[in-house]
């Protein structure tokens, strides 16, 4: 039986998961096995999943990473559960060290550093470079790797969280991840502004589920929001320009502004009123 079980929600990642299974297959640490439990992919994903022989493959509806991470655990074999994305990739020591701290009793663990990979996409390069530093790692909340029984222990991930469902533990419990030491690992953002607005309308939708309780402030909030947007873009671009001391791109931060700002909007209106999250 093997230590780690390696679990991967895709859906419609043609593009990204063969870089994501070759950077596994590098690791260091070689006792794994990896779930892939796919989404409803409509693209070539599954046929390039395939063309992988060790992947262990579970295919289902379009219902989200959530409901497809508890999924892929509940049919694993591993003490210990890795969630990753299939759009990242990992140094050659990511496993070995994201796991070494459960060895001393912590229940789980996140990475240390996570680099965007895509950085030269202009659109990408808006979202900013860095999206884990080893000086906030211990902000996190989302855990990386955890032991199979407390995951199961707890519930697994909500999926009603959408975009933050692996955060529930934080939400649920107050628990939050130990930091792994020398676990970097590389991931890609948004390279066009419709995946930009359609990514800020899935976080928008999925805000903490006490800020979109019915009540009347609420209910006015994308109203508010919508009437504040001639101000508040300007205001979010140039900030955003300060923070990643980059003046010279504020004329595509504006044009990213709007995406992400009318995303959110999108995402928030869709959380009220349809009670609907879906990437």
């Amino acid at each position: 039986m093997p230590k780690l079980s390696v679990i991967i929600p895709t859906h419609n990642e043609e593009k990204e998961i063969s870089a994501c299974l070759k950077s596994l297959e590098s690791q260091s640490l070689k006792d794994f096995e990896t779930i892939i439990v796919d989404d409803g992919s409509t693209d070539n994903t599954l046929q390039i999943i395939k063309s992988f022989p060790k992947i262990r493959l579970i295919t289902g509806e379009h219902k989200g990473p959530g409901f497809s991470r508890n999924l892929g655990a509940k049919n694993a074999k591993g003490e210990i559960l890795i969630f990753i994305d299939a759009d990242m990739t990992f140094s050659k020591d990511y496993l070995k060290n994201l796991i070494a701290p459960i060895k001393k009793e912590n229940i789980g663990t996140t990475h240390d550093e996570e680099i965007v990979e895509n950085i030269k996409n202009i659109w990408s390069r808006c979202w900013g470079r860095v999206r884990v530093s080893k000086k906030d790692a211990d902000k996190v909340k989302v855990f990386r790797a955890i032991r199979k029984d407390k995951f199961l222990e707890m519930g697994g991930f909500d999926p009603l969280y959408g975009y933050a469902d692996d955060q529930t533990f934080f939400f649920k419990y107050k628990i939050k991840p130990v930091v792994a030491p020398n676990t970097l690992c590389y991931h890609k953002n948004p390279e066009t502004l419709s995946k930009v607005y359609r990514q800020s309308r899935w976080i928008g939708a999925s805000i903490e589920h006490k800020l979109l309780e019915s009540n009347p402030i609420n209910f006015l909030s994308p109203i508010m929001l919508l009437l504040l947007s001639p101000l508040t873009i300007p205001v979010l671009s140039i900030k955003k320009c300060y923070q990643l001391k980059e003046p010279a791109i504020f004329p595509q931060m504006l044009i990213f502004m709007i995406a992400r700002y009318f995303g959110t909007i999108s995402g928030i209106t869709r959380r009220i009123y349809l009670n609907k999250n879906t990437r």
